[in-house]
């Protein structure tokens, strides 16, 4: 009997934690990141918007930055034989990575990576946080897409039990 009333008490504790921790973390106000998030979703708005399921946030280049890098490199890293080979591809283009059956599609380039709310954007020209969005293949089946950062290589990072793809930069 004594097993059945700490069972509920514990059981109950953790329902309310639970439902606190919950509404803790969406009232907390965003804060700054590794790759620039943080920024609050509109004035006034206290709760940073994530892309949800199936959403994906939109990339607003500033049009004294569009157009200015017109390529990505990009470190492709064996890590069984222990070597790297370095691969520069177009924006807007694919290509295949050398030693392994994968192909890297180079979709955007923001030199400065801010992302506020569902909007990505470059705050300059300057590098001053690179990233690039891409698309990675192997043998016709997308296994990544999303964001690389030169800065924070493991962040949002490509996950590969045989290679590791790294942003090395803009051309």
């Amino acid at each position: 009997m004594l097993r059945k009333i700490v069972l509920l008490a514990v059981s109950g504790m953790l329902v309310v934690s639970l439902s606190a921790c919950g509404k803790q973390e969406q009232e907390k106000p965003a804060a700054g990141g590794p790759a620039g998030q943080g920024a609050p979703g509109a004035p006034g708005d206290n709760k940073l918007a994530l892309p949800q399921k199936g959403q994906e946030a939109v990339v607003n280049i500033p049009a004294e930055v569009k157009g200015k890098w017109k390529a990505i490199k990009v470190k492709v890293e064996d890590k069984e034989k222990k070597g790297a080979k370095e691969v520069t591809i177009n924006l807007g283009s694919e290509t295949d990575l050398p030693g392994t059956n994968m192909k890297l599609k180079a979709v955007e380039f923001v030199p400065s990576f801010v992302m506020q709310g569902l909007n990505i954007t470059s705050a300059s020209n300057e590098p001053n946080n690179p990233a690039a969005k891409v698309v990675i293949t192997e043998g016709g089946k997308e296994i990544f897409k999303g964001w690389l950062f030169q800065k924070f290589p493991t962040t949002h990072a490509f996950s590969h039990p045989k290679f590791a793809v790294t942003l090395e930069g803009g051309v």
